[in-house]
Order: structure tokens, then C-alpha cells, then sequence
């Protein structure tokens, strides 16, 4: 039983590691910073007074989405800072947007599942 476990997990592995080779992640977003700006912007309340700190580069995942198993995709850390209800500023909330075909698709929040390629 062990043995047959092994070479399912063995074979997962590769099967995984076979996709990761295969995927086509095509370029990481040049202008990703202000892609994610403008992806916030539409989402916010006063996109006006949001603060960003991007806290590394891109890197690739591969994402679970509605109906779509392991796109390949380039992820970004950023944090957002916005006013409170009250005017008052917030703290810095950590979020990840992923991107596909250099376009901001969605927040890590929005998908199934991801994982870091």
C-alpha cells in the first residue's frame, strides 16, 4: 500500500514538474506597478488617496480560476494603503494581483487555488 502511494505521489510530482516546464508564462509585466494602480483604482472608494508599496518583482504561479485549472500567470505583492469611512487614514492591507497576458486579472483573494511556479 505504501509502495503504490509513493509512485502516485512520485508521479504527481513529475506530472506537476512536466506542466511547469510546458506552461507558456510569456513576459512578466514591465509596467506592472501601474497596471496594479489602475486595477485598484477601479475598485476603491478614493483610488485618489491610496498609497502602494510594491514589495518585490513579479514571479510566476500558476492559479486555479473559475472554471480554468493552472493558468499560468505572474503574480505581485503589493501593499495598499486607503482612508477609512471616516477620513481617517488605514494601514497598509498586503494583497497579490495576478496578471495574465500583461493584464491585471485578479486578486490572489479571487482565485481557488495558486501556486508559486
Amino acid at each position: 500500500m505504501k509502495i503504490k502511494q509513493a509512485l502516485a505521489g512520485f508521479a504527481a510530482t513529475l506530472a506537476f514538474g512536466a506542466a511547469a516546464i510546458a506552461a507558456d508564462f510569456g513576459d512578466a509585466p514591465a509596467d506592472f506597478e501601474a497596471l496594479t494602480v489602475d486595477y485598484f483604482g477601479e475598485r476603491l472608494t478614493d483610488p485618489r488617496s491610496a498609497r502602494y508599496d510594491f514589495t518585490g518583482e513579479p514571479y510566476q504561479v500558476f492559479a486555479d480560476l473559475r472554471g480554468y485549472e493552472g493558468v499560468p500567470c505572474w503574480a505581485v505583492d503589493v501593499r495598499v494603503k486607503t482612508r477609512l469611512p471616516n477620513g481617517q487614514p488605514g494601514g497598509y492591507v498586503p494583497y497579490t494581483v495576478l496578471f495574465l497576458d500583461g493584464e491585471a486579472i485578479a486578486l490572489e483573494a479571487d482565485v481557488i487555488r495558486m501556486v508559486r511556479a
